[in-house]
Order: C-alpha cells, then structure tokens, then sequence
C-alpha cells in the first residue's frame, strides 16, 4: 500500500474505559471499530466474546453515503452513517470525542470532495 493511501484512511474504535463503564465485557474484550478509506466505510463488531469468530463485517461504499451523523455524548459519542437506501445504518457507540470528531471531519471532507454532477438543464418548448 502507498503512503498516500495510508495517510487518506482513518480509524476509530470504541473505548475501553466505556465497556468498562458500561459493564459490556465483549467491547472491553474486542472493541468495535469504524473505518474510512477511499473506497468506504467499514465496520467490524463481534456480537458475543464467547465466539469472537461470530462478528458483522459491513460496508458502504462512499458514493451511497446519505449522512455521516456524530452524537455527542458527555464522556463518549456515537456515530452513524446513513446509506442514501436509508435500511441500515453504520452504528458504532462508545467512541473517544477526539477520535470521533477526527473521523466525521475526515468523512465530511471526503464526501464533500466527490464531483458533483450538475442537474441537466431545462427543457426548451
């Protein structure tokens, strides 16, 4: 992989010190985490710490991406990304407040950064 596609993609995972808080031994054990690449968003949650093999593996790719939403929360935030489908959401809870917000600022920017296509123009009768 070349540096600058290591340098365009970026990581948050959820906290310790919230699975501890929150008494959820499977996020102390394997932290959820979120990740945004030039292709799309990722997440990778294990559902139960007894059988860490059973985990949800999503992905949505950048150009379905509705909504990037970032819950801010007193010690931890949430964040959730929207398809433009609107089904299922990409939720990932627990996250540090620095991480999160480098990670919606980054999402944002991407987004932001895609060609937008103007709308046809009208019809002459």
């Amino acid at each position: 992989m070349s540096d600058s596609a290591a340098d365009d993609s970026i990581e948050a995972r959820s906290s310790r010190w919230w699975a501890l808080w929150s008494l959820n031994f499977t996020r102390l054990l394997f932290p959820a985490r979120i990740r945004a690449d030039r292709l799309g968003i990722s997440t990778n949650v294990v559902d139960f710490w007894l059988t860490p093999w059973r985990r949800i593996d999503e992905h949505l790719p950048m150009s379905h991406i509705a909504e990037v939403a970032h819950k801010r929360g007193f010690f931890w935030d949430t964040i959730s990304v929207e398809s433009s489908g609107g089904l299922n959401p990409l939720v990932v809870t627990g996250l540090p407040k620095s991480s999160a917000a480098q990670f919606v600022k980054h999402v944002r920017e991407r987004i932001n950064r895609a060609p937008v296509t103007p709308p046809p123009p009208p019809l002459r009768r």
